[in-house]
C-alpha cells in the first residue's frame, strides 16, 4: 500500500503531467494554421515507486508527429510539380510570341508576301505593286527577326532566373546546415528541438521547389540533403552550386568540390524550378529556334533562287530579294531585305526575260506559286505548312506541359494530404485531448484534495 505521502506526490505529479499535456494541446490549437508547424504529442510515462509497484506519471517531453517516408514523398512531389509548373509558365510565354490571330503574325506576313507577288504579276509596271513587294518582304524578314530576338531574350531571362534560383538554393542549403548545428547543440543540452526541426523542414520544403531533394540520416545522426544527385548538406556544412553556359549556350550545373574544381552535375538535375527552366530554355526554345532558322533559310533560299532567275526593269538579273546567313544556324536573326534591291522597286525581278521588259510578269507569277510548292523542311512541306508545323509543335509542347503540371500538382496534393493526416493539427482531435487532459487534471486535483483531507484528519487524531 502506498503511504499518504506517496499518494500526495503521485497526485502532484499527475497534476504536472496533465498540465503539460494541456500545454501541448494548447500549442497545437494555437498553431493550427501556422505554415510548416508539425503537431506535437505529449509523451507521458508511468513511474514506478518502491518495491510495491505503485507509482505515478511523468512528462518525458514532446514528440513531433512526423513520418520520414511521407516527408520524402512530399519533397519529391514538390520538386516534380515545381519543374512542370515552371516549364508550363515558360511555354505560355512562347505561345504568345506566335500570335497569328491578331493579323500581325508570321503566317499573315507570309500570305501578304506571296499575295504581293501575285499582284505584281498582274501589274508589273505598277510602281505601287513593286513597292508593296519590297514592303512585304521587309515585313516578313522583320517578323522573323523579331520572333528570333524574342526567343533569345526569353532564353537570357531564363538564364538570369536560373542564376537567381541557384542563389536561393545556396541560401537554403546554408540555412539547413545552420539549423542542423543548432539542433545538435540543443539535443546535447537536453532541450526540445521541435521548433528548430519545424524550421528545418520548412527550409527543406522550400528547397524542394527549387531543385530535386532527397534526405537521409548521416552516420552522426544529423540530417543530410542530396540535390541533383550530389550531397548538398551534411551536418553543419553545405556545398554551393553554380550555373554556367556550355559552348553551345546551354545551361550547365556545377557543385563545389573541396580541393578541386567544381563537378558538373547537369545530367543529374531531375526536378525543381531549375529543371523546369532548363527544359524550357535548352529544349523547347532551342527546338523552336531551330525550326525558325530552318524556315527562314528555306524561305530565303527558295525566293532568292527564283528572284535571281528574273530581271528587274533595268535589265539586270541575279539579284536576291533576301540577305541571310550562309548556314541554317542563325538564319532567322540574319534575315533581312537584300541590299541589292532595298529602296529600289524597279529592281524587283518580275520578268523572266530581258526581252519582255518592261511588261514581263511571268517570274512574279512563279514567285507567287512558291507559296504552294514544297520548298521547306527538305522539300517535304510548303512554307505555310512548315510554319504551321512550328506553331503546332509549340502548341503540343504547351499542352503536354499543362497536362504534366496538372498531374504533378494532383500528386503533390495527395502527398500533402497524407502527410497532413499524420502531422497536421486536427482541431477535433485536439478538443478531445483537451477534454481528456482536463478531466484527468480534475481527477488528480480531487485525489490531492482527498489525500490532504485524510492527512489533516490523521494529524488531528494523532494530536489528541
Amino acid at each position: 500500500m502506498a503511504s499518504l505521502t506517496q499518494l500526495l506526490y503521485t497526485a502532484r505529479d499527475a497534476l504536472s503531467a496533465q498540465s503539460f499535456g494541456l500545454g501541448v494541446t494548447g500549442q497545437n490549437v494555437s498553431n493550427a494554421n501556422t505554415p510548416g508547424y508539425v503537431r506535437r504529442d505529449a509523451m507521458l510515462s508511468n513511474v514506478v515507486l518502491g518495491n510495491q509497484g505503485y507509482g505515478g506519471v511523468e512528462a518525458l517531453g514532446v514528440r513531433r508527429a512526423t513520418d520520414a517516408f511521407l516527408d520524402r514523398r512530399v519533397f519529391e512531389a514538390s520538386s516534380l510539380a515545381s519543374a512542370a509548373s515552371r516549364r508550363d509558365t515558360e511555354l505560355a510565354g512562347v505561345e504568345s510570341l506566335l500570335d497569328d490571330f491578331s493579323g500581325t503574325g508570321l503566317a499573315d506576313s507570309l500570305s501578304k508576301l506571296f499575295g504581293s507577288f501575285d499582284a505584281l504579276s498582274q501589274s508589273p509596271n505598277d510602281p505601287t505593286a513593286r513597292q508593296t513587294v519590297l514592303e512585304s518582304a521587309q515585313a516578313v524578314a522583320a517578323r522573323v527577326r523579331e520572333t528570333a530576338d524574342s526567343i533569345a531574350t526569353m532564353r537570357d531571362s531564363q538564364l538570369e532566373r536560373g542564376r537567381a534560383v541557384i542563389t536561393e538554393i545556396n541560401e537554403k542549403a546554408s540555412r539547413i546546415a545552420e539549423l542542423n548545428r543548432q539542433i545538435a547543440i540543443a539535443e546535447a543540452q537536453g532541450k526540445d528541438t521541435s521548433d528548430l526541426q519545424d524550421l528545418r523542414h520548412q527550409a527543406l520544403l522550400d528547397l524542394s521547389t527549387k531543385v530535386d531533394v532527397h534526405t537521409f540520416t548521416s552516420d552522426d545522426g544529423s540530417l543530410a540533403v542530396q540535390a541533383a544527385g550530389t550531397t548538398l548538406v551534411e551536418g553543419n556544412t553545405s556545398r554551393t552550386l553554380s550555373l554556367d553556359l556550355s559552348s553551345s549556350g546551354t545551361l550547365r550545373l556545377f557543385a563545389e568540390r573541396t580541393g578541386g574544381p567544381p563537378t558538373e552535375i547537369t545530367s543529374q538535375l531531375k526536378g525543381g524550378e531549375l529543371a523546369g527552366i532548363k527544359e524550357a530554355r535548352d529544349e523547347d526554345l532551342v527546338a523552336l529556334g531551330d525550326r525558325l532558322d530552318q524556315l527562314a533559310f528555306d524561305l530565303a533560299s527558295a525566293v532568292n533562287a527564283q528572284h535571281a532567275a528574273g530581271y528587274g526593269l533595268d535589265g539586270v538579273t541575279g539579284r536576291n530579294l533576301f540577305d541571310v546567313s550562309a548556314t541554317v544556324s542563325g538564319a532567322a536573326r540574319s534575315l533581312q531585305l537584300s541590299t541589292q534591291v532595298a529602296g529600289s522597286p524597279d529592281k524587283i525581278a518580275a520578268s523572266s526575260s530581258a526581252t519582255t521588259l518592261p511588261g514581263g510578269s511571268d517570274n512574279a507569277a512563279l514567285l507567287a506559286q512558291l507559296a504552294a510548292q514544297k520548298v521547306a523542311s527538305g522539300n517535304t512541306r510548303t512554307l505555310g505548312e512548315a510554319y504551321a508545323d512550328l506553331v503546332g509543335d509549340v502548341g503540343t509542347r504547351k499542352a503536354q506541359a499543362e497536362t504534366e503540371s496538372q498531374l504533378r500538382q494532383s500528386v503533390l496534393g495527395q502527398a500533402d494530404a497524407l502527410r497532413e493526416s499524420e502531422s497536421g493539427v486536427s482541431l477535433d482531435e485536439e478538443m478531445v485531448n483537451l477534454t481528456r487532459y482536463q478531466r484527468a487534471y480534475q481527477a488528480a486535483a480531487k485525489v490531492l484534495t482527498t489525500v490532504d483531507e485524510l492527512m489533516q484528519e490523521l494529524l488531528a487524531r494523532v494530536g489528541r
